[in-house]
């Protein structure tokens, strides 16, 4: 049995997940994973030594072509709500009948509900959809249209539950990879004297881009608030100084801020093995994170690291009785719980330890892996898949 990922764009850090399920399909299929970029764009280099099928093309029309008649899975399996992956995989379910299965790793058409006016929001929609972006094929205009024909989908894989409430479909979280992701591989002074961070601080690390909506400023202030109490450093790792709002984060707390860029993705489990705590909020109520669950999260609970994030989405769910949450809106109560984190660091021990062990009942990659195999047997059954290949 063959199976087709359909990637709509190989150049960002966004392929994490189609990555993910690349790796775990292998396991018991064989796998192709076609991926569209343009010329003068490279595969993100966190994940570049995997064996993508690199469908070039200058234009969205002329690369849903190439990665149609590329595309030799018995079942195709589209990454997101775009035109260059679940476009593909519709076309080629109506032309050849493949079966079709689309992956929704966050919630990818909330745009227009930022509008709380209905007439606003329908006002944005007509905007949009006779507006520019015919070319870009994760435009809105495309997933707006996309996200009506969701349904004829054979199969839907959803990463939380809010989306599973709106579209149906598995459960399927993006968990870590444990044995990767294990605080027993290192060396914590040893690592922490690598990338040049204080083996006597406590240590707050943030993984991504800091946005002023991230809770970066607060946690700064948390830290500037402990004053001589808790050595306490922050450390980012996605921006460098020369980015301006991590330059402005620095200089709100001098000598308290290390930023060391972006760096790959396999270098993220040595890099977390420094940290004690990790804070991922969301400062605003949006409507995308109704639907995105950070998968940094995951992957600090599999390094025993305790995390504080917001009242949003599954995250009560997943940092239940392991982790920390306060409401998304709520700045004082952010500061108010980083303070006491780093004020108590055996309780903070001991819930990240137990955040490890939710990921491995519940989170991990073999857990991932089951879910995803039951769906797709379930498809290959329902559409007669084995049958038809022995006849």
């Amino acid at each position: 049995m063959k199976i087709s990922i359909l990637v709509p764009g190989l150049s960002t850090n966004g392929i994490a997940r189609a990555w993910i399920l690349a790796k775990l399909l292998e396991r018991h299929y064989e796998v192709e994973t076609l991926g569209f970029l343009r010329p003068g764009e490279e595969v993100c280099p966190w994940f570049a030594d995997y064996p993508w099928g690199v469908v070039e093309a200058s234009n969205m029309r002329e690369g849903m072509r190439k990665m149609e008649a590329r595309a030799t899975g018995d079942i195709n399996l589209a990454y997101s709500v775009s035109m260059t992956s679940f476009g593909v995989g519709l076309n080629l379910r109506r032309k050849r009948g493949t079966p079709l299965i689309l992956d929704m790793p966050e919630w990818e058409v909330h745009d227009h509900w930022k509008r709380e006016n209905p007439l606003d929001r329908a006002l944005m929609i007509s905007k949009n959809l006779i507006g520019p972006g015919w070319d870009n094929g994760h435009s809105f205009k495309y997933r707006y249209v996309l996200d009506h024909m969701t349904r004829f989908a054979d199969e839907k894989l959803v990463c939380c539950r809010f989306l599973e409430d709106r579209y149906g479909g598995v459960l399927l979280p993006q968990g870590p990879e444990i044995e990767k992701f294990d605080p027993k591989a290192f060396d914590k002074k040893e690592i922490r004297r690598k990338w040049g961070i204080p083996e006597d601080a406590t240590i707050v690390f943030f993984g991504g881009n800091p946005m002023a909506n991230k809770g970066v400023d607060e946690t700064i202030g948390a830290i500037n608030a402990l004053g001589d109490r808790v050595n306490a450093k922050l450390v980012i790792v996605g921006r460098d100084d020369s980015h301006p709002y991590t330059k402005k984060m620095i200089d709100l707390s001098p000598g308290n801020v290390i930023a060391l860029g972006p760096q790959p993705f396999d270098l993220m489990p040595e890099l977390l093995s420094t940290a004690d705590l990790v804070a991922l909020p969301q400062t605003r109520r949006e409507p995308k994170s109704l639907g995105y669950v950070p998968c940094k999260v995951y992957e600090a609970m599999a390094m025993e690291i305790p995390v504080i994030s917001s009242d949003m989405c599954d995250l009560p769910e997943i940092l239940s009785g392991c982790g920390y949450i306060v409401p998304p809106d709520d700045n004082a109560a952010l500061q108010s719980k980083i303070e006491y984190v780093l004020t108590h660091p055996e309780e903070a021990r001991e819930t990240g330890r137990k955040a490890r062990q939710r990921i491995i009942d519940t989170y991990s990659w073999d857990q991932m892996d089951e879910i995803l195999h039951d769906a797709v047997e379930s498809v290959i059954q329902r559409k007669g898949l084995r049958a038809r290949k022995a006849a």
